[in-house]
């Protein structure tokens, strides 16, 4: 029978379908999507994850995952047509891990890999043993305690980066510069990590390290790594955070590509992201590495099993990568395209409020509407909403991507994107005037 079935694994990113759309038009191959979803979190991922915006229909099943019958019915009638499985966020990577047992004749990676690189307390351990010279110190804390103060300051120097071990996207992330800092900021992450992973339907016991503060650059590279263990690596994206930009958070403000890297600079983060995919023994998987930069060679920040956000369309638009059509292609043992050639200069940029409270006014929406290389702009918070910074599990207001084959006119846009927008804010403990 014709392999023409992509299994997608609670979930499905609503640009797969135009990914998709254009590999049929170059090549003719068609697929079927079915998405297989654990029927006790159903409705609270499909909302955690836009399934109710879809731009087409697709078909749904479900079964119990933690039941092995369940899982082996549903499975059953699909198993001579899949020619992929895959989880395409960080959220449905605990059912994956659930399904591989019963697939045993497709190219996935192995159960353990996906906690590996879910959890960046495991991911840590097997980085510094593959090779010390790629983390930074780090600690698993437990509590507030003098004990555990005492503990990080043997072992590292401030600053340090308190984090949650398996939430992404730069949630709860706060920078501590000396032991009271380090005190409060471990008292926030414990008071709001539970919901944080509730937010975010994370399935694992929450935890929180600590680690010591790299100075450098950020940079990010998606590297499929095939069923043998060949690493593919994706162009490299320059992350600049909002630390950066004036605020005390560590969102991604712009990710920008070309990322101005030299060829051996390049290839050296090439070798360290290799390694990291290796240390955790990703196979049949994309890796979503991100680096640092340091005076004293690359750094591994953290590695996810997925491809990274915004990465299609950075890819697409920039280098003409297909990067959704990639990774499947890469689960399912196939060679995955990566031109090289820059077609245009590209950046996402995330916009947060400056301050947290009661959205009550926006502006500056027409002005960034009216820029020549805008080509997406995204509204994620609304007027009445609540917004908040990352550290305090808060999204951004809107989402502006711009691209443009002239980089001085990219250059131009992104400034007047900073110039455009404003927002009017009020604390939640004042009173708000109805409308």
């Amino acid at each position: 029978m014709e392999k023409d079935i992509i299994l997608f694994v609670n979930a499905i990113r609503p640009t797969t379908f135009a990914a998709f759309s254009k590999f049929k038009g170059e090549t003719g191959r068609t697929f079927k999507f079915i998405v297989l979803v654990d029927e006790k979190i159903q409705e609270s991922i499909a909302i955690c994850n836009g399934q109710h915006e879809l731009p087409e229909p697709i078909e749904v099943i479900s079964a119990d995952f933690d039941k092995p019958e369940s899982i082996r019915r549903v499975l059953k009638p699909l198993e001579s047509r899949l020619f992929a499985v895959t989880s395409q966020y960080e959220n449905c990577l605990l059912e994956l891990q659930k399904l591989i047992p019963y697939l045993p004749y497709m190219h996935l990676p192995t159960e353990s890999s996906l906690e590996w690189a879910s959890e960046k307390r495991l991911m840590r351990e097997l980085l510094q043993a593959h090779n010390p010279s790629l983390v930074p110190a780090y600690l698993e804390v437990t509590d507030i305690s003098d004990e555990s103060l005492d503990s990080v300051e043997r072992l590292m120097q401030y600053p340090v980066i308190v984090k949650p071990s398996g939430l992404e996207g730069s949630l709860l992330v706060s920078l501590a510069e000396n032991r009271k800092e380090l005190g409060v900021a471990l008292k926030h992450i414990f008071d709001e990590i539970q919901a944080g992973y509730n937010l975010w339907i994370k399935r694992q016991r929450p935890a929180v390290l600590v680690e010591e503060f790299m100075q450098g650059d950020m940079y990010s590279i998606d590297s499929y790594v095939a069923a043998d263990g060949t690493c593919r690596h994706t162009p490299p994206v320059k992350v600049i955070t909002g630390r950066q930009v004036g605020f005390d958070d560590f969102f991604g403000y712009a990710r920008l590509i070309p990322a101005g890297l030299s060829d051996t600079e390049i290839a050296n983060a090439y070798t360290a992201a290799e390694g990291a995919c290796h240390a955790l023994g990703l196979r049949s998987v994309t890796g979503h590495v991100e680096l640092m930069h340091t005076a004293n060679g690359w750094k591994i920040i953290e590695l996810g099993a997925r491809i990274g956000g915004y990465r299609h369309d950075l890819y697409l638009r920039g280098y003409g990568i297909n990067h959704i059509v990639n990774d499947i292609r890469n689960r399912a043992g196939e060679i995955p395209e990566i031109p090289t050639k820059l077609i245009a200069h590209t950046v996402v940029m995330q916009i947060y409020a400056p301050k947290e409270g009661v959205l009550t006014a926006t502006g500056g929406e027409a002005a960034v509407h009216k820029l020549p290389s805008l080509f997406a702009m995204r509204q994620l918070c609304k007027v009445g909403d609540t917004v908040a910074f990352a550290k305090n599990n808060g999204d951004p207001v809107f989402e502006v991507m711009l691209s443009h084959s002239s980089e001085d006119q990219l250059q131009h846009d992104i400034t007047a994107v900073e110039k455009a927008f404003s927002f009017t804010v009020q604390a939640q403990t004042e009173v708000l005037t109805p409308a």
